[in-house]
């Protein structure tokens, strides 16, 4: 057997709690997101690694971005953890939690570590991580585009609904006329030359 580290994340810190072999709590406490944190952290792994000849299980449920430095600073430092589903993780300490607190999730995390079966966390190569990030980008500004395009079209069939009819939606003439004449009254104050430079 070997040592647990499980660790419950919020924002900008953990509460963690570590149990040896023999199912025993040996500490327990709060780890702020930090360089400094993370070093002592990756130091009671290394300390662990040699008394028990094999490194510890670290566990922690996945919560978004939160979880993102702790996973790095682990890749980074070559440690193998277990990334867990929130809902899957909730399900197994169903039975074991009397009050949820950070505290309590830890420890029950830790508990729940030595009678499940769980498989280190696969460590994508960094380019995949950060072309997946781009492509997450990419969807919500294509969304929040098509968002914002509706609700332009809305406003222009109240203000300006002929527009529509005489210039294709999506090209750039048709935004630049509608930032500069959103009514129809505006274009009747300008010469077409004037209109035409603008």
């Amino acid at each position: 057997m070997k040592h647990v580290i499980a660790l419950d994340i919020s924002k900008g810190k953990s509460t963690f709690a570590i149990y040896d072999r023999y199912k025993q709590c040996e500490g327990a406490g709060e780890l702020t997101h930090t360089r400094i944190d993370f070093e002592r952290l990756h130091q009671s792994i290394v300390e662990m690694t040699a008394l028990d000849k094999q490194a510890p299980d670290i566990v922690f449920e996945a919560t978004g971005i939160y979880s993102k430095s702790l996973e790095k600073f682990l890749a980074t430092k070559g440690h193998s953890y277990c990334r867990m589903n929130p809902f899957e993780a909730n399900m197994q300490m169903a039975k074991m939690r009397r009050h949820k607190t950070d505290v309590s999730d830890a420890h029950e995390l830790a508990k729940t570590n030595f009678t499940m079966q769980r498989a280190a966390t696969y460590q994508q190569d960094d380019y995949y991580e950060q072309k997946r990030a781009i492509t997450r980008y990419y969807d919500e500004i294509d969304e929040e585009m098509i968002f914002l395009r509706s609700r332009m079209h809305a406003i222009l069939h109240l203000s300006f609904p002929e527009l529509e009819q005489m210039i294709t939606p999506r090209s750039a003439l048709f935004l630049n006329l509608v930032q500069l004449y959103p009514h129809p009254a505006l274009l009747l104050a300008h010469s077409k030359t004037i209109i035409k430079n603008r």
